[in-house]
């Protein structure tokens, strides 16, 4: 089994895939530059005893961080408790099957290339390789990035992120509230409450649609494949007009390909 490792600002998340590629298990936890080593391995080592996970069955690991003072934490900790196993970590010189076409790519977040190593694979195994994409992660910030008809990694778009925004309006304002996220169903709030979800959320859709019209004819396309991942994607997928396929794995699945492109065994 391989083990996708995937360190995100906030969160955690783990993959467990079958030998034949499959996903089986996904779980998450907590990320904490507070906490120890042995803190994270009492978590990693309690939950995969309840899913009745075998670690001497895991013998592979890919790796990706975007929290540089978690990385090597993590990194040691899975050579710990996966010692048999070969581990991966997405840096320079990784293979993934695309060229980047970006003026500084050690700048690169390691999650960006993770997710567009999944579409290339997407793309590859359905014919649709020489159709230029736009890879949307709705996270901590949100991120829209392309590959160009030639499958090159040409660059793209970051911006705040809904949690991030919604934590912003009420911290840096004296009367905002804060407020929790459920997606909106009108763009015109009767409250405080409402009009910042319909700010947030339904200005975030807005944007995705016109970053995508945008990212298409810088590409000369009249279409392009959008595909969207991230934790607030499920709150976007009613209000943006553009066509798109949710793949809320896409991280996890793209460090699978690359531990397979990268690997010795």
């Amino acid at each position: 089994m391989i083990l996708a490792v995937e360190i995100e600002n906030s969160k955690i998340n783990f993959g467990i895939f079958d030998t034949d590629g499959s996903i089986t298990t996904t779980f998450g936890i907590t990320a904490d530059i507070m906490k120890t080593s042995d803190e994270y391995a009492v978590l990693i080592d309690g939950i995969l005893n309840y899913y009745k996970i075998d670690r001497n069955k895991i013998n592979g690991i890919s790796l990706c961080s975007v929290v540089p003072m978690l990385t090597n934490i993590i990194y040691l900790l899975m050579k710990q408790l996966f010692p048999n196993a070969e581990l991966i970590k997405v840096e320079k010189g990784i293979k993934t099957g695309f060229a980047i076409k970006v003026d500084n790519p050690s700048e690169l977040g390691a999650d960006l290339v993770a997710n567009a190593t999944a579409v290339m694979e997407i793309k590859t195994n359905e014919n649709i390789i020489k159709e230029p994409s736009v890879i949307i992660d709705v996270g901590t910030a949100t991120t829209i990035f392309a590959l160009n008809e030639k499958n090159e990694f040409i660059g793209g778009s970051i911006f705040p992120g809904i949690g991030m925004s919604l934590n912003s309006l009420h911290g840096d304002t004296a009367q905002l509230p804060n407020v929790s996220l459920i997606p909106p169903t009108k763009t015109i709030g009767k409250n405080s409450q409402d009009s910042i979800r319909s700010g947030v959320v339904f200005g975030t859709a807005i944007m995705i649609d016109g970053f995508i019209d945008k990212f298409a004819k810088e590409m000369n396309s009249d279409d392009v494949n959008v595909f969207i991942t991230g934790e607030y994607a499920q709150a976007l997928l009613s209000l943006c007009s553009s066509q798109y396929r949710y793949i809320p794995d896409l991280t996890l699945r793209g460090l699978y390909s690359i531990y397979k492109k990268n690997s010795n065994n």
